[in-house]
């Protein structure tokens, strides 16, 4: 049963990784080898299906069903996704969420909240996102819907 306690951690995670990403990728670590880990530990990519929507994805490439997808939006370097930058190299020095709400249904955590990102070179941006994520067989929690958004600017 999914609790609050628990949506605050998955959250808090997202985050981290986030930033620890970023980390690996400026200390010249294998970035690939760890966005991939991160994406097997936090989405449910090996197990089943994840509905992702990223920021800054469009037209035929705006899903990411894949976890080749969703990786290729972390970290860049895919042919096969050309307009990939890898928005998780910034690198990002500090992510935390605010304004979350949230709907708990047996082992599913439904998420909205804002996400918050410092660049190191001082940029900050916010972004709107949902999240469902599922305590999963393996007692783990992983994302299964994943939909983010710039707040809408009239």
């Amino acid at each position: 049963m999914f609790t609050q306690e628990m949506v605050h951690n998955a959250l808090q995670t997202w985050c981290d990784n986030v930033v620890a990403v970023g980390k690996v990728h400026a200390e010249g670590g294998d970035v690939e080898a760890f966005a991939s880990n991160v994406l097997s530990e936090n989405y449910d990519y090996d197990n089943g299906k994840v509905l992702f929507k990223p920021t800054l994805t469009f037209g035929a490439q705006t899903f990411r069903p894949t976890k080749e997808g969703a990786l290729s939006y972390f970290i860049g370097g895919n042919s096969d996704y050309p307009n990939d930058n890898g928005f998780k190299l910034k690198p990002w020095v500090k992510v935390w969420y605010s304004k979350e709400d949230f709907i708990l249904h047996g082992d599913l955590a439904i998420v909205q909240c804002n996400v918050h990102f410092i660049g190191d070179d001082d940029s900050h941006i916010f972004v709107n996102k949902s999240f469902v994520f599922k305590q999963c067989e393996d007692g783990k929690i992983r994302i299964v819907l994943h939909q983010s958004s710039l707040p809408y600017q009239p």
